[in-house]
């Protein structure tokens, strides 16, 4: 059983909570994307917590930390995907909410019924 969190623009997040739709993930139109300034703090991010990139194409950079079973991430234009086993949810889920603390980025956790907004 895998565990998965997004993390986006909070230009996305914004979006999404204006639109009310619930099929608003399923066109990537609907996402706006990442500068090449926030693609490349996301990419060093990754870095720093022991991700090595181990496939990078067209479509982004998928990276693996092999500290923990079967953490991924991808991370393409518009959408930080990551994902781990449900026992290391918890770093996923700390990562993305320290990328998300700064305002710039927006932790969106399906599991957990959505948005992670700051304050609350």
């Amino acid at each position: 059983m895998s565990y998965n969190i997004q993390v986006y623009t909070a230009q996305t997040m914004l979006a999404e909570m204006e639109a009310e739709s619930e099929d608003f993930f399923d066109n990537d139109k609907n996402l706006i994307p990442f500068t090449e300034k926030q693609l490349q703090v996301l990419k060093e991010r990754l870095l720093e917590q022991n991700f090595e990139i181990s496939k990078e194409d067209k479509r982004g950079i998928t990276f693996k930390n092999d500290n923990f079973e079967g953490m991924r991430a991808i991370l393409t234009s518009n959408a930080l995907y990551l994902r781990s086993s449900f026992d290391d949810a918890f770093e996923i889920g700390i990562m993305a909410s320290e990328l998300a603390d700064s305002g710039e980025f927006a932790k969106y956790d399906p599991q957990a019924d959505g948005w992670e907004v700051l304050g609350e």
